[in-house]
């Protein structure tokens, strides 16, 4: 038995696992002896905290939790029963509120505060949202610059912590020190990233299009060199399956090598990119490489809910800056023609590819900057405060 604080700690995605392994990690520093136990994947598992259910396996995005809610509310279930036993002195919910909002729910009824890492998007669709967040939680701590006064207005405590992704990269470059684009425009030596996403079902969707995209650009410029990057080897086999599902038997990814857990060096040595939508556009920004970003949408789940949403711009880059400052394709239906022409214009406007590489790296500064000590190691001390420690 731990003689220090129980934490509940749930986390439902991969992203998720990372985020509160590393909050462990830092907890583990800020107070010894306490008891990790919750909703984990495997990182959060070999961090030290005690599996109830591992849910990583399973995420998914939009609708895709509804073909396995059978799964889902056990789980819950099993969660809640967990929590009431281990009456735990604190409840840290990571992201997924579609599975965190049930147990901040259960934490409440048992007199147990909740401190929300990883702040719900209520500021992008669904605003009233904000209704659950000022109930269900006691404290918020938020990723992103904005967010903090965001929900302050909004009547919730909230903390603007850092984003965990500039904790782990290398130093941001001077623009003078990344590749050199007007070289690439003048010879076609194009090195371009391409970012086919995390989860199985972004990868599905994308892999096919991004490789025929590489064709097109290595068949415009013979001398352009493509790379698709793959997290860890569990995204390259999604990858290869992917490939293989378009192309039965097909093993080469033609003019694209695939380099595993590899990014970071990957984008420092390209000149654009070509990404899913998601936390992956602020590690292109802060290497900054100008970038189209893109996910696949279905039309019929596009337009039923796109009344949710209340921001002109999707993707985070965009969001941060509060204007388009690269080229979004999103809501994307599938239409390569258009994905191509896209790229390659860019790709041939030298200006704005050096104009965006500088606003890219004004913009990402400040997040690898603004929050000494590190998103973990801030909501540690939050919590640690909030448990009186």
């Amino acid at each position: 038995m731990s003689d220090g604080p129980v934490i509940f700690i749930t986390a439902a995605e991969a992203s998720g696992d990372h985020h509160a392994a590393e909050l462990i990690r830092a907890l583990k520093i800020r107070l010894p002896g306490a008891r990790f136990i919750g909703a984990a994947g495997p990182e959060m598992a070999k961090a030290g905290c005690e599996v109830v259910v591992d849910l990583t396996q399973r995420a998914s995005m939009v609708l895709g939790p509804l073909a396995d809610l059978g799964y889902y509310r056990r789980a819950v279930k099993k969660l809640k029963k967990a929590m009431a036993e281990a009456r735990p002195d604190i409840h840290v919910p990571v992201d997924s509120p579609a599975l965190n909002w049930h147990l901040a729910r259960a934490a409440k009824e048992l007199s147990v505060p909740v401190m929300y890492y990883v702040a719900p998007q209520v500021w992008a669709w669904a605003p009233w949202r904000i209704k659950k967040v000022r109930k269900l939680t006691d404290h918020v701590a938020c990723l992103l610059p904005f967010e903090e006064d965001y929900f302050r207005r909004r009547g919730v405590a909230a903390t603007y912590v850092g984003h965990p992704l500039f904790d782990q990269l290398p130093p941001q470059p001077a623009a003078e020190d990344c590749p050199d684009l007007v070289q690439a425009w003048l010879d076609g030596t194009w090195r371009v990233a391409l970012l086919p996403g995390s989860r199985p079902g972004e990868i599905r969707k994308h892999t096919g299009p991004l490789l025929r995209l590489a064709s097109e650009i290595t068949r415009r410029w013979p001398d352009a060199k493509c790379t698709m990057t793959a997290a860890n080897e569990d995204v390259e086999r999604n990858i290869l399956r992917a490939i293989d599902e378009a192309d039965p038997g097909q093993t080469q990814t033609g003019p694209c090598d695939i380099v595993v857990g590899k990014t970071a060096a990957v984008l420092a040595d390209s000149h654009f990119a070509v990404a899913v939508s998601g936390t992956v556009t602020l590690e292109v920004a802060h290497f900054g490489v100008p970038m189209v970003i893109l996910f696949r949408a279905s039309r019929l789940v596009y337009y039923t809910l796109r009344w949710l949403l209340r921001i002109k711009n999707f993707s985070l880059v965009n969001i941060l800056a509060g204007r388009a400052v690269v080229v979004e394709l999103i809501p994307w239906f599938g239409d390569e023609k258009k994905l191509t022409a896209t790229t390659t214009e860019a790709l041939e406007d030298i200006g704005s590819l050096v104009a965006t590489r500088q606003k890219l790296l004004n913009l990402t500064a400040p997040l690898a900057a603004n929050h000494p000590g590190g998103a973990s190691a801030n909501t540690a001390e939050i919590i640690a405060k909030m448990l009186g420690k």
